[in-house]
């Protein structure tokens, strides 16, 4: 793989470029075209080339759709200087600088043989697999080369590349929710919490009802690929099959494992990793820890958006369940009003809980692998693992009253024991650090108003019935 793309999508577009000899320039336009990295519209490409074929079947008086691939393929036509020599001076669809169209539509000549290169990336790709059926439709364009025909294989065309790109760009299944995400920011790589409120508030007030948790995660993704990428915005600054080369060992080890994964899936692995007994977890701790750090790494530096997703995100959740339902606990206008929300300060408590109790489970784990009398041990280190094994004769749980049992469960869960209690540590030292300069109770109130106004928006006609 190389540059974001597959090694099909680098011959096509390699074939094309070499064949026509395509600048610098040119090649950067066609990959960021085939990449759909053009910004405002990525389909704006696509319509240009749909009134350019247009234009130009009404100009040769194109029979069918073979006329038309004949034009899109001729090596003669591969250069602006050519296609000006060509068609310049015809009495219909040209002016002084290039071609013109239906609608209004223009193009100059360097800006068609652009397009032309473009025809027949589209037509060659892939092995030519494709070519009868884009032939079939070149003929519809040529039988009605108007506005209205034009706008129709330009839709044809842009769900056969959005289709390609998901056979060959990585990046395709993150394109939509990442193309959303950069227009909201106007392009900026950098967010902050109350941006991603924002974009989910927008999201909400369009009718999509996305979870918040999900927008979130989207975040934490966006966040990793833009690093990856060193900035998505920079897809639409000039690049070149040339330029990308040197992305290649970095893309190639992380933008499968990138597309594939989610944020809580590196945290399901954490978790599996603990053995059934003993009972270093509960349920409900489990439950916790899955809740906190499933925004990895946003627990720990984004401790506002972690908190919102665990009392809002669950308001979010019991909305929908009563929506699948249909009946069952609190009305929907009941819940949209989150007063069944959990506050920012208990959330904190509970954080702090998790921490104290891994930190507890951790002491046990060092007394259980290290003797208390083992050779060269302070003083001070061999009362605290004297202290932390007697400490784990007094837990109440499954397992822990079984000595072989208990060693060979924290011989197991060691790495993962170590690795949760880390994430909990900064998530709690987070929060901590939150509340020195945004008080919980406040955030609380403030952020329970505002999720309390986007449900009732958004929910308003189930909240009625």
């Amino acid at each position: 793989m190389t540059g974001g793309y597959d090694e099909r999508c680098a011959a096509d577009l390699a074939a094309v470029a070499e064949g026509r000899d395509l600048s610098r320039e040119d090649r950067a336009w066609l990959a960021r075209v085939v990449a759909g990295a053009v910004r405002p519209n990525r389909d704006k490409p696509l319509w240009d080339l749909a009134h350019a074929l247009a234009a130009l079947a009404g100009l040769t008086e194109a029979r069918d759709g073979r006329d038309l691939v004949t034009l899109a393929l001729d090596p003669g036509l591969a250069r602006a200087d050519r296609l000006e020599a060509r068609f310049a001076g015809a009495a219909i669809a040209v002016d002084a600088r290039g071609l013109t169209g239906a609608s209004g539509w223009r193009t100059t000549w360097a800006g068609l043989a652009r397009l032309l290169a473009l025809a027949e990336f589209v037509l060659t790709a892939e092995d030519l697999s494709h070519f009868p059926t884009l032939t079939g439709w070149l003929g519809d364009l040529a039988a009605a080369p108007d506005a209205e025909g034009a706008a129709a294989f330009s839709r044809r065309l842009a769900r056969h590349l959005a289709a390609y790109r998901q056979a060959h760009l990585p990046l395709a299944p993150l394109e939509r929710r990442f193309r959303a995400i950069l227009s909201f920011l106007d392009g900026r790589r950098a967010f902050t919490d109350d941006d991603i409120l924002a974009f989910w508030r927008a999201e909400m007030s369009e009718g999509e009802r996305p979870g918040f948790r999900t927008v979130a995660e989207h975040f934490v993704t966006f966040e990793a690929a833009s690093a990856l990428l060193g900035g998505l915005a920079e897809l639409s600054a000039p690049a070149s099959l040339d330029a990308v080369e040197g992305w290649e060992e970095r893309l190639d080890a992380s933008l499968a494992d990138l597309a594939a994964a989610e944020p809580a899936e590196a945290l399901a692995a954490l978790l599996d990793g603990l053995p059934e007994g003993p009972k270093i977890l509960t349920g409900a701790e489990r439950d916790d820890l899955a809740e906190f750090l499933r925004l990895e790494p946003f627990h720990r530096t984004r401790p506002l958006t972690t908190l919102r997703a665990a009392s809002f995100g669950r308001v979010q959740s019991g909305l929908a369940n009563r929506l699948r339902r249909g009946s069952g606990g609190p009305s929907i206008a009941e819940r949209t009003a989150c007063a069944e929300a959990e506050t920012y300060p208990a959330l904190a408590a509970r954080a702090e809980a998790l921490t104290a109790h891994l930190d507890r489970m951790l002491r046990i784990a060092a007394a259980l692998r290290v003797p208390a009398d083992a050779d060269g041990l302070a003083p001070e280190m061999r009362d605290a693992l004297a202290a932390a094994l007697a400490d784990s004769r007094r837990v109440r749980r499954a397992g822990f009253d079984d000595p072989a049992r208990l060693a060979a469960g924290f011989a197991a869960a060691d790495a993962a024991l170590l690795r949760l209690a880390e994430e909990a540590g900064r998530l709690a030292r987070a929060i901590d650090s939150l509340a020195r300069h945004r008080p919980l109770d406040a955030a609380f109130a403030a952020d329970r108003d505002v999720f309390a106004r986007t449900f009732a928006e958004a929910y308003a006609a189930e909240a009625g019935a």
